[in-house]
């Protein structure tokens, strides 16, 4: 399973880089996990059936999200008008950003497999999966992104600390929402304990 922990700082790797709102205003990432943890997903690109799946299922665990003392904040590659796009079509009330020239996936190492890694038989199980719950793929526009990108998910904390980390494997690769939030939680626990 392609999970890690205790990755060390982010702050002045992926923190400094700048991500587009869907409004092409330029954010610090760094901003985004200044005031407290955030869970990261990054998506493969605005049409992905499995990032359409993902978000629908993040979307179940907001309010867990920010139970926990956290927000989710989504980031595809794709142009600030299909981000924009993105969140209303899926109802997303949580930041969603974008990343059009992939320098944060490239920070957090997230791979991008030639295009035969998409013949992996477990890429077309799940995407029967989710096509079974309605969500659709689209091909062919730039704009929604790199269809060649793979994506994760990452819990940061303030300061750049990045405690937890997912990266997707293949296409469809992703954590269970259950997994998310324990591990939400085990990385909140262990900074509410105090020092001995």
């Amino acid at each position: 399973m392609p999970v890690t922990t205790n990755e060390g700082l982010i702050e002045h790797t992926a923190g400094d880089l700048d991500v587009l709102r869907p409004d092409g205003q330029a954010v610090r990432l760094g901003s985004v996990w200044a005031e407290r943890p955030v869970v990261l997903a990054l998506m493969r690109h605005f049409g992905c059936i499995f990032c359409k799946e993902q978000v629908a299922r993040l979307r179940e665990i907001v309010d867990d999200i920010h139970a926990a003392g956290a927000e989710l904040v989504i980031l595809g590659s794709g142009s600030p008008q299909m981000a924009g796009f993105f969140a209303e079509d899926y109802a997303i009330a949580t930041p969603v950003l974008t990343d059009p020239q992939r320098h944060v996936y490239a920070m957090l190492d997230t791979r991008r497999p030639p295009r035969w890694g998409f013949m992996d038989p477990r890429v077309a199980v799940r995407g029967l999966r989710a096509i079974l719950q309605g969500h659709w793929q689209q091909f062919g526009n730039p704009d929604l992104g790199d269809e060649t990108q793979l994506g994760g998910i990452f819990i940061v904390r303030p300061g750049g600390e990045l405690p937890w980390a997912h990266r997707s494997a293949f296409a469809g690769d992703r954590p269970s929402i259950v997994d998310v939030l324990d591990a939400l939680r085990r990385v909140m626990r262990a900074h509410a304990a105090p020092a001995s």
